[in-house]
This record gives structure tokens, sequence and C-alpha cells, in this order.
């Protein structure tokens, strides 16, 4: 599972890095967390355009949806997306065709839970580079007053060795694509056998994670705090690992 992601990055690092168009990024906030619960906008580079960079509304509104109450229900679900099923379930059988989709990011959170007790942790790229999780995404029209919404959901797949033992509850992770795959994705049409190719764990030898300050789970939790992900010893009888 993958709800809470960190995008504290910069316009240029995101063009140098993807080589797009950032411009939709002027006014957006480069936050240390966003949440999937609160339906935060998030950059994403789609199947449609790959020269730009889009905002889109996490949690997957499918284009079929009859009102904005089916959409608001179906989002609810719809957060992240398992690779294992996407062409089975209703919400993510189009997308996979056509809106599939890359999801930037600087890192993503996870907790482990200990005797009971959840223990935030942040993960990230060793060389502390941009990267994109595998994503899908879609266009929905509300029927009362037409106005179009833009939404993506964050693929997921079994977990590494790593983040086995962090996310210890699900033992998933998002899909983080391997550079050199990001534009097989977003290209084409992959078959499953290319799919589950694509969806392999990613590396954790190419990944750093640490224990993060245990306020990042509280409701008044500042989004613009650095504290958010610096590294943050946690006093907690027994072993993390």
């Amino acid at each position: 599972m993958c709800f809470t992601i960190e995008i504290h990055l910069t316009r240029r690092a995101i063009e140098e890095r993807f080589k797009v168009d950032t411009s939709a990024l002027y006014d957006f906030d480069f936050d240390y967390f966003y949440r999937a619960f609160s339906n935060p906008f998030i950059p994403v580079i789609a199947q449609e355009d790959s020269s730009r960079v889009q905002l889109m509304q996490w949690g997957l509104i499918p284009a079929w949806c009859r009102d904005r109450e089916e959409a608001e229900r179906i989002r609810k679900g719809t957060y992240n997306a398992r690779s294992e099923t996407l062409h089975e379930k209703p919400s993510f059988k189009e997308p996979l065709s056509r809106g599939r989709c890359l999801i930037i990011a600087g890192g993503f959170f996870e907790w482990q839970l200990v005797n009971e007790v959840k223990i935030p942790w942040y993960i990230s790229l060793k060389n502390g580079a941009p990267f994109v999780f595998a994503g899908l995404c879609d266009s929905w029209r509300d029927p009362l007053d037409g106005e179009i919404s833009r939404s993506c959901s964050i693929i997921t797949t079994e977990a590494n060795p790593l983040m086995e033992k962090i996310h210890n509850t699900r033992k998933r992770m998002p899909v983080i694509l391997k550079r050199e795959r990001e534009r097989e994705w977003i290209s084409g049409e992959p078959s499953l056998l290319k799919r589950k190719q694509l969806f392999q764990p990613f590396n954790e030898s190419d990944l750093k994670a640490y224990t993060v300050m245990p306020h990042l789970s509280a409701n008044n939790a500042d989004p613009s705090d650095p504290r958010m992900i610096k590294p943050y010893e946690q006093f907690f009888p027994g072993k993390l690992f």
C-alpha cells in the first residue's frame, strides 16, 4: 500500500530528470508529504502527452461514473491499484489500456507495526534523485456542471525484503519504475508478461530508509515542515528489524 508520498522537488529538477514541460507546476507547493485521503493534486506524466507534466487528483475516478456521489465513493478505493488484478477491476480496466502514467515523487512513507505501535519510515532512492511510480489515470465529466476531473492511482506490488520488514502488516510497496523502463510503461500496450516484468519489486539495494518523527501521523502535521523527512531515532523497546 502507499498512501503518503513526498514531492519536495523543484521544477528544474523535474525538467532535467524527465525532459518535460513543467509549466503546470508554476504554483505547485512542493511539500514534504501528501496524504491520499485528502485527494491532493500531484504531478503526473500521462500516456496521452508525455511531453508535459499535469496535475491530477490522487484517487482515480473512472470515466463511467454516473454522478458525483458514485465518483467520490469509488475514489476512496482507488488510491492504490494492485498490479496483480489491474485487468480485472472495473475501475482500472480502461485506464490500463489508455491511461497509463508516471507519478513523480521524491520519496514515500510506510508504517511499521511494532508492539501495537505504528512507526513511520521514509523511503527514497539511495542517490536522492526524483523517480516515478507506475500509475493509472482517467478523466471524468460531472454530468451536473460539465466539470472534468483528472485523477490517478499508484500501482502497488509485492514488497521487496526491505519493505517486507517495514510494511510488515500488508507486505506491499508501490511500483517504482527503473529509469530505463519509464517510457516503456507509457508507450505501446504492454502484454501481461511485460507488465509482470515492469511491476517487479524495486531493488532494495537502490533504496534508503529510516524512521522519521511520529508527528508525521498527526492531523496537524505541517506538510511544509522539513523535519517530516529528517531521520528521527525511535526510542522504543525492542528492535524495529
